[in-house]
């Protein structure tokens, strides 16, 4: 059985008790939290706000399977040249691994940033390299795990594919760092599910299952893009990936009927995978 998460990005234009009830109402039975405004700024937040948070999805019993803090855009990261702007990223996610405790999940999704793109790849990949060694002590000492999400060329010239993944993941070497698989930068890389199961075996913590059109990293739902969601589903059997697969929709299509739109991709995702486990 197919087990699927939904994801409130798509839904920042309705309050989080919307997305929970909509989570509900779709009958899934986890979610992955994405942490910006308006739902969740770990930089907004109190312990108390958190708090709050985590009672909500525990009294509509939803399980919340990662933890994924707004990160791509400025100011957040973790490569950045700019010391100021290193050492606050580096803050910004230890404090994040404290949220994820305080959330009571164990995942915790980071990417590395991206280097100045007329410097020497090399420097900016050891600035990056050495905020993952910081931060994946800290995840240890705290029991947290960070999950290592490539992202594609448009939005980093670092990690940007599973041979880049792989070698971050290599020589930071720490139980604490694990991997995630995105559909849209495996797919615009070259790589198949196949290949990061045999490159990660059971350190492949999570996968963003998206559709999407094979040329830009549009995140879409499933039916709305090109993927070959049947090959998908045969190369996760083949790698037995026992994991969630979560829906990270991206896109301002999305925002004025987040739930329609989920609704469509969980029809789509039925016909070919099955079943899904369902509340």
């Amino acid at each position: 059985m197919a087990k699927i998460a939904n994801m409130n990005f798509h839904y920042h234009r309705y309050p989080f008790e919307y997305f929970l009830d909509s989570t509900v109402r779709l009958g899934l039975p986890a979610v992955e939290l994405w942490g910006g405004a308006p739902h969740l700024y770990v930089d907004d937040a109190s312990h108390a706000d958190i708090v709050s948070m985590r009672r909500e999805m525990e009294r509509r019993n939803l399980e919340l399977v990662c933890f994924t803090p707004e990160q791509c855009i400025y100011p957040i990261n973790l490569s950045s040249k700019d010391d100021t702007l290193r050492k606050r990223s580096i803050e910004y996610f230890k404090k994040c691994i404290g949220v994820t405790n305080t959330l009571e999940t164990s995942l915790l999704l980071v990417t590395v940033g991206y280097g100045f793109y007329n410097e020497p790849s090399e420097e900016a990949w050891a600035r990056g390299r050495e905020s993952l060694r910081i931060l994946a002590e800290e995840a240890e000492k705290q029991g947290v795990v960070l999950a290592l999400e490539p992202m594609s060329k448009a939005g980093s010239n670092l990690i940007t594919d599973l041979a880049t993944l792989k070698r971050m993941y290599d020589e930071v070497n720490s139980p604490a760092l694990k991997a995630l698989m995105d559909t849209v930068p495996m797919t615009l890389g070259g790589d198949s599910i196949e290949a990061y199961g045999e490159a990660f075996g059971q350190d492949l913590a999570h996968i963003h299952f998206l559709d999407g059109d094979g040329k830009t990293s549009a995140h879409l739902g499933w039916g709305m893009g090109v993927f070959p969601l049947e090959a998908f589903a045969e190369s996760l059997k083949k790698i037995d990936y026992e994991g969630w697969l979560t829906l990270e929709l991206i896109g301002p299509q999305y925002n004025w009927e987040p739930e329609a739109f989920t609704q469509r991709s969980i029809d789509r995702l039925s016909e070919v995978l099955g079943s899904i486990v369902a509340r």
